[in-house]
């Protein structure tokens, strides 16, 4: 597996109502790959994601991370991450390691456009652009090597979309992804699978 950042055989996902969202899926995704999955809404994507970041477990099957695997997850849905009462810095400094001082989260803070004064605002109350730009943050206070990310263009306008494309070509890592947006794929993506 020296080579292969996941190795997937036979991965199966049967829900409790008896929708098959996922069947016998094998897969190896290389250490470096930009890995893109497309497909119509309903199709298994983020049952697959989710199985991959072990936040719903498969029916059968198994999932092979590599020994060095670091792994972010940025969900569609990221209601449960803003369900508390912290406000932006409070929010932010979760994530950080004994490197990162209040400058360092204030300093992240505002490249991802947050001002002085928002860093007093609740993240339970911010639009779903502002909690993806704050997922992204937290994903970058983080030595990961390998991101998990469902729609990540979802809420965002042309400039953020832009700034997160450079973001991601810039990561050296490997990058698991699923977007209905076909151009942010072709740009980014050394591998598409569409299902």
């Amino acid at each position: 597996m020296t080579d292969n950042q996941i190795v997937i055989n036979n991965l199966s996902k049967v829900y409790d109502n008896g929708f098959n969202a996922l069947k016998n899926i094998n897969l190896n995704i290389k250490k470096g790959e930009i890995f893109a999955m497309l497909g119509p809404n309903g199709a298994g994507k983020t049952t697959f994601l989710r199985c991959l970041v072990d936040d719903l477990k498969a029916n059968g099957g198994v999932i092979k991370w590599s020994e060095n695997a670091t792994i972010g997850y940025c969900p569609q849905d990221s209601t449960a991450d803003f369900d508390c009462d912290l406000d932006l810095f409070e929010w932010m400094s979760q994530s950080r390691t004994a490197k990162h001082d209040d400058l360092m989260v204030r300093g992240l803070l505002g490249r991802l456009l947050f001002g002085a004064d928002d860093i007093v605002k609740k993240a339970k109350v911010c639009s779903g652009g502002e909690k993806n730009r704050l997922l992204f943050g937290k994903l970058m206070m983080m030595d990961l090597n390998v991101l998990v990310m469902d729609e990540p263009t979802n809420h965002l306008d042309m400039e953020a979309i832009e700034a997160l494309n450079e973001a991601l070509n810039a990561f050296d890592g490997t990058l698991i992804f699923v977007s209905h947006d076909r151009e942010f794929v072709s740009s980014l993506a050394t591998r598409i699978v569409e299902i």
